[in-house]
């Protein structure tokens, strides 16, 4: 049971049922006429148990394709320490991805649910790189072209609420939203994304630089957006808290690059990728309560996946 955990790298979960809470919140604010009590009832589930296969199932996915990498630079994955056979782990991915995708087909999702599983299948190939004396080595192109790709499978990921309700109440009514939440998620792992082509082999001081400065903007779009946005009832809320939860996340990732620039080990950038990952939970808090504060539960929710992550990642790296 702990190789096929760690296979899945289960403390990853969290920040993907972050992004089901989120997407939850923006989906009921873009269609204010539907019921939450109904969506809650009759989708969620569903949508946990999409996000549970396909996120998982991409995960072993990984490790699969990756063990040869894996095995050349002595990372203690459990394929390679023989903890779980390749046969296994094959069973228990397809498995995984056959539950999501199954439960993508009750959620009313069925279609962008493929479309992410592939994007998953997309990333692990195009992250494969090759091992040339002891050092990983990839195309720049692959490596920017798989970092868009998993950036845009996440921004994708939030979306599967939406458009679940969408098929049971019509378009939604605020499109700027939803842009502006997909923009904003792709930006923010792509950053995140970029920092781990660096995880194998160290380096990277001017890319850190970058993502440091470029994460401001991106963190801050959403919440700045959304106080822009006429009156608001729910000040405390809708703004102070999103803006303040914005705030904690940048400082903590600001304050995790400056030391990765100072030394940049595989090490130091792993713990990078593994807040930016946790963080995205922070992200999600962020714009559930900026859109939907209302209903608080939702921006709560996606809070409390982030100590979720941080315990479980004691146990299990998320990377």
């Amino acid at each position: 049971m702990l190789a096929a955990l760690k296979l899945v790298r289960i403390s990853a979960l969290p920040s993907a049922l972050a992004d089901v809470f989120g997407g939850s919140a923006l989906a009921l604010a873009a269609f204010p006429w539907s019921s939450s009590a109904q969506f809650t009832r009759e989708k969620l589930p569903w949508l946990l148990l999409t996000t549970f296969g396909i996120y998982l199932g991409g995960m072993g996915l990984n490790d699969i394709l990756h063990r040869h990498k894996d095995a050349a630079m002595n990372k203690p994955r459990p394929i390679v320490t023989g903890a779980i056979s390749v046969e296994a782990a094959t069973l228990l991915t397809s498995m995984l991805y056959a539950l999501g995708l199954g439960a993508s087909v009750v959620a009313g999702c069925a279609g962008p649910a493929l479309v992410l599983a592939l994007l998953t299948v997309a990333y692990n190939a195009l992250a494969l790189g090759r091992i040339e004396r002891g050092q990983v080595r990839m195309n720049p192109v692959v490596a920017v072209l798989g970092v868009a790709t998993l950036a845009c499978a996440r921004g994708l990921h939030v979306m599967l609420p939406l458009y679940a309700l969408s098929r049971s109440v019509g378009a939604p009514a605020h499109f700027e939203a939803v842009a502006v939440v997909f923009l904003s998620v792709f930006a923010y792992f792509w950053l995140v994304t970029l920092v781990s082509l660096f995880e194998d082999s160290g380096g990277g001081k001017r890319a850190l630089g970058f993502v440091q400065v470029a994460l401001l903007p991106v963190i801050f779009a959403l919440p700045l957006w959304a106080m822009a946005q006429g009156e608001r009832a729910h000040s405390l809320i809708e703004d102070v808290l999103p803006m303040a939860i914005a705030a904690t996340l940048y400082l903590w990732l600001a304050y995790a690059l400056a030391r990765a620039r100072q030394e940049p080990t595989p090490r130091n950038l792993g713990r990078c990728v593994g807040l930016g990952i946790r963080g995205e939970c922070l992200m999600m808090a962020a714009l559930a309560l900026a859109v939907l504060p209302q209903e608080p539960t939702w921006g709560a929710a996606a809070i409390l996946c982030f100590p979720a992550a941080a315990l479980l990642g004691r146990w299990i790296s998320p990377t």
